[in-house]
């Protein structure tokens, strides 16, 4: 059986309105860190608005940390959870479970090292309005009953996240995962190393500058996967589009789509949204639903790409839509039984056959892998046409053969 992916995108709830998700109060102390020792619950490391400072739960608190020369450890757990916690600049290590209500601003260099749990009831921004690097050794999470809940990684204009998911790591985003999305297209990268593992329940988003690298880890997109998400809380705040819009890079490990095995998946990519595939691979998850088609639709338009020297390769087993890149092998490759398109890898000539010994006139494009036409030939009534791609630069092409009753495509590779 085979079913149509989601075409619409999910429900986004704008940024203004996240901001009251949180409680506030017109009364609320606001910390500010000043650095005399490392030590974060240390009284005279901070100033307060309103008096004292008292790390207990008694008032909403908004806790901020800076660059003073001094950068803050957690190295131990209190019973106390600030109503919003931000750091706009320098270093924060967290060695012990920190619990927090709202992050607008999580900019510097945050390291949660193993053991730790830092975890918040609503969102997290990484790199908001400047740059901010999150390094996961133990667990990051947004976690609570009923809240939104999500991690945005780069977030509005002059936005810069990064977050490195590292061996031992666990980064999840409750409800769904942006990735340098929204207001001005904010730049963001979420790497994912072997032994790490990063998850949304819905949806993973990936803006026009973000990228995804699964470097050996483990990425759980959700219910839907979206590669080149255009979605703006103010119209008027677009961002400037590049050649390649969103990209994901499995050099090794797994990208799971719907790894909950929910109703309706989608992976919807932008026509100039990019998925490479080296040694890892991309999994949809629906048990009954064959995805081939439509993976192998995006496979011609160049949207899923396979690394120089291998071709993709799609298979189904009831459950998992599995797609891989393999090594090109022999020096003959056949374009859906009707064409032979040989040798390739080509340095100059590539003779292109007609299986059945049929003459007819067909059509030639060569699509370079940012979906540009490089390259047009027509062959009349022949059963095969030497085209020369001496000129191309070297890399993988993606090669359509055209006739008037049939469409053809296959993988070249210029040396």
């Amino acid at each position: 059986m085979k079913r149509k992916l989601l075409k619409s995108t999910f429900f986004m709830i704008p940024f203004s309105a996240l901001l009251f998700a949180a409680p506030t109060s017109a009364y609320a102390q606001t910390y500010n860190w000043n650095g005399g020792s490392s030590n974060f619950y240390l009284e005279s490391n901070w100033t307060s608005t309103q008096g004292a400072v008292v790390f207990d739960d008694s008032s909403f608190k908004t806790v901020r940390t800076n660059d003073s020369g001094t950068s803050p450890v957690i190295n131990s757990t209190v019973a106390w959870q600030p109503g919003i916690f931000d750091t706009t600049a320098g270093n924060l290590t967290i060695n012990a479970d920190f619990n927090i209500y709202f992050n607008d601003k999580l900019n510097g260099t945050v390291t949660v090292n193993s053991g730790a749990n830092f975890t918040c009831r609503n969102i997290f921004r990484v790199g908001r309005e400047g740059t901010g690097v999150l390094n996961i050794n133990g667990i990051v999470r947004c976690l609570h009953e009923t809240n939104f809940q999500s991690i945005f990684i780069g977030a509005k204009q002059g936005g810069n996240g990064t977050v490195n998911v590292n061996d031992g790591g666990f980064l999840s985003g409750g409800y769904q995962l942006e990735v340098g999305t929204r207001d001005f297209y904010p730049t963001g990268a979420l790497n994912v190393s072997t032994g790490g593992t990063a998850e949304a329940y819905w949806v993973t988003a990936i803006g026009p500058s973000g990228t995804i690298n699964v470097n050996g880890g483990t990425v759980n997109t959700g219910q839907l996967l979206i590669v080149g998400d255009l979605y703006l809380d103010d119209t008027a705040n677009p961002g400037t589009l590049g050649s390649i819009v969103g990209s994901i890079n499995i050099n090794s490990g797994v990208l799971n789509v719907n790894q909950n095995d929910l109703a309706e998946p989608g992976l919807n990519i932008n026509a100039n949204g990019k998925i490479m595939i080296d040694g890892g691979s991309l999994i949809i998850k629906r048990t009954g639903t064959d995805f081939s088609e439509i993976v192998n639709d995006y496979v011609t338009n160049g949207q899923i790409t396979a690394a120089p020297g291998k071709q993709i390769v799609t298979g189904y087993d009831g459950v998992f839509t599995t797609v891989t890149a393999q090594a090109i092998s022999g020096v003959k490759s056949a374009v859906k039984n009707k064409y032979s398109v040989f040798p390739n890898p080509a340095e100059n000539i590539v003779t292109i056959s007609a299986d059945k010994g049929t003459a007819e006139n067909f059509n030639i494009e060569v699509v370079n892998l940012l979906g540009e036409t490089v390259m047009r030939a027509t062959a009349v009534n022949t059963i095969s046409h030497n085209l020369n791609i001496g000129n191309l630069a070297t890399g993988m092409y993606v090669l359509k053969i055209n006739t008037a009753s049939s469409a053809s495509t296959c993988r070249i590779i210029k040396k």
